[in-house]
């Protein structure tokens, strides 16, 4: 479980009550430090709650449409949903006014309405409307979670509470509140870019069933029915981790020509070369090979998982590198130990092909680099080139993304994309995009820099673009249009490094707290 260390204030708007259930569980997924605000519905305006909401890290929307409709639910019509999204919308637009975080809701329910219980789910269409409604509201501006779903997980006859509902409007029960904390806090984590981004997997019985290097890969235990139909399947999962932005690595020892022939050539195999972005197959210890994992895809070691189904290298990694999250495979094994990934909410196939390919290209550079001795020379070889150039309305979705995700070559500030156009619609503002490409490849937009008046309030570079010059360029374009006097920061843990760097590029400006991150 992953315990929050700085306290983190989370604010839950509902028409309804959620003690004693809420607070403890929340403090246990998030943290001891968590601080709750409990604000009710229609009085979210009230000065002290705006205060509370004004400094909260995470809001979230529950609303029970039985208590939001009384007396009007059994007899729900079209223009019911009109009026019900128009109040949501409402308490979206109040919400956003005055916090800076993205709205999460959860979406609405109606298994336990008593009609439906009687008689059938006669109002499922209902609900089921209403939500897509909703989501069409409020589209990307909000986050949101599928009450349903969760409540289809836990069992209806498990997720309610008629006593409690009925004594002080606590309609959900112990089970269902905790289901639905854990999502806000998956959630929570993933908004944030705090989990994993890389998923380096062993290959002998984790990938496929027996060794590779003994047993011959035509006798291997892979698809059909029986074991072999297990090991695809987890295939099929972490491919579907692949679709959603997470990096997959190999791990394993063994030779890399066998390993790249069953990759290329195994009829069952779903995993493809393609799909990998490194592979470190050799007879070297496991540890080792994973900081050079690291090092070459040029992510953090604290940003990676480890999947083996050996408890000695289960062991091994979590003496030496204790930063890396490892799981130990089991072909039974709960899937709920990869609830830890970064997944992107709107990746295209487009983005992650680009990746693969960057990645590819990395291998190239790398190919490129070991034939120089001198850094300089290896850098006028790659022949860099650079745009820099006011940011237009098509990039902004790109650089929010970037501001959201970049950890490391960062001033620590993030932003949506609705808060850039609104940045850049007041003019007070100067927006630029970086973009970067070499002998090898296009990396597309990859840094970002915002600038008002003399004050730098943004400079953002992806990770990938690192060890290129690229941020010295950047430092050197800012000092050839501005007097940067001031430098707006906040540490994120990872970008300590990054605070040294702008303080030695900028040395006669002074550093204050970033409000929005």
């Amino acid at each position: 479980m992953n315990r929050m260390e700085t306290k983190i204030h989370i604010a839950v708007v509902s028409n309804i009550i959620f003690e004693p259930h809420l607070l403890p569980l929340i403090k246990r997924y998030f943290g001891d430090n968590t601080v709750v605000h409990s604000i009710p519905f229609g009085e979210h305006m009230n000065a002290e709650y705006q205060t509370q909401l004004a400094s909260t890290d995470l809001v979230v929307v529950w609303l029970s449409i039985e208590a939001l409709l009384p007396g009007q639910f059994y007899s729900l019509a079209e223009q019911d949903a009109d009026g019900t999204i128009a109040l949501c919308k409402k308490l979206h637009a109040n919400l956003t006014s005055v916090s800076h975080v993205k709205i999460l809701w959860l979406l609405f329910e109606d298994y336990g309405i008593p009609l439906s219980v009687a008689v059938g789910h006669v109002c499922h269409d209902f609900a089921d409307k209403l939500n897509l409604k909703l989501r069409d509201a409020l589209g990307d501006q909000a986050l949101f979670i599928d009450l349903k779903h969760l409540i289809a997980e836990v069992g209806i006859l498990n997720a309610y509470d008629a006593k409690s509902k009925y004594r002080w409007n606590a309609p959900y029960s112990k089970t269902l509140v905790e289901a639905a904390v854990k999502e806000i806090h998956k959630q929570y984590l993933i908004e944030k870019g705090d989990t994993k981004k890389c998923l380096v997997l062993d290959c002998d019985n984790v990938l496929w069933g027996g060794i590779l290097s003994e047993d011959g890969m035509e006798n291997l235990k892979l698809g059909g029915s029986g074991l072999g139909h297990v090991y695809q399947d987890f295939q099929r999962f972490v491919l579907s981790l692949y679709h959603h932005g997470v990096i997959l690595a190999v791990c394993s020892k063994n030779d890399l020509s066998d390993i790249l022939t069953m990759f290329r050539e195994h009829s069952e195999m779903i995993l493809r070369e393609e799909h990998i972005a490194c592979f470190e197959a050799n007879w070297e210890d496991k540890p080792g090979n994973i900081k050079k994992i690291a090092e070459k895809l040029n992510i953090s070691l604290d940003s990676m998982v480890f999947a083996d189904d050996s408890p000695i290298e289960i062991e091994a990694v979590r003496a030496m590198l204790p930063e890396v999250t490892p799981i130990l495979f089991k072909r039974n094994m709960d899937y709920e130990q990869f609830s830890c990934f970064n997944l992107k909410r709107d990746v295209s196939i487009a983005d992650i092909e680009k990746r693969s390919q960057t990645y590819r290209t990395n291998r190239l550079r790398e190919e490129l680099k070991a034939k120089y001795t001198d850094y300089a020379e290896y850098i006028a070889a790659l022949e860099i080139k650079m745009d820099i150039h006011e940011a237009a309305p098509i990039e902004f979705s790109r650089i929010s993304e970037l501001t959201q995700r970049t950890n490391k070559c960062t001033n620590g500030r993030r932003y949506t994309a609705a808060e850039i156009k609104e940045r850049v619609a007041s003019q007070a503002v100067k927006l630029y995009s970086v973009s970067v490409s070499d002998r090898f490849s296009d990396l597309g937009l990859v840094g970002a820099i915002e600038v008002e008046g003399d004050a730098l309030i943004l400079f953002s570079l992806s990770c990938r673009a690192l060890g290129r010059g690229a941020e010295e360029r950047m430092i050197e374009f800012i000092l050839d249009k501005y007097q940067i006097k001031k430098i707006e920061f906040k540490s994120i843990g990872k970008n300590v490094a990054f605070k040294t760097f702008l303080e030695k590029a900028f040395p006669n400006a002074c550093l204050s707290n970033c409000e929005n991150t």
